[in-house]
């Protein structure tokens, strides 16, 4: 199982049309730091489904809303309900779910 960084991941090398295909899907790609990374979300099912063929089972970490900490939905004890899971999204993270002053503090 690969565990990919939204903002900076590295792939192996792939053909020229994989490229071009992971581009149209919404992936950017930094030639001086030699990352891949998410700037569109539209096609994201299709996006992983591409992925998962080049590196086996792919998931996105996610990055927590209120303190900007990226975690895997594995840690999450919401993981089996959650209809957005491992996709390269916002969510809060347990800590500060775990945190009920965080929340006192927007209300």
């Amino acid at each position: 199982m690969a565990v990919l960084d939204p903002k900076g991941f590295k792939l192996p090398r792939v053909e020229r049309e994989k490229f071009i295909l992971l581009m149209n899907l919404g992936l950017d790609y930094s030639r001086e730091r030699g990352v891949f990374s998410i700037k569109d979300c539209n096609n994201v099912e299709k996006l992983m489904d591409t992925l998962a063929g080049i590196l086996e089972t792919v998931v996105f970490l996610q990055s927590c809303t209120r303190c900007g900490k990226n975690f895997p939905c594995s840690e999450c004890k919401y993981n089996e309900q959650c209809s957005t899971r491992d996709l390269p999204l916002t969510c809060v993270c347990p800590q500060c779910l775990r945190d009920e002053k965080q929340f006192e503090l927007c209300t």
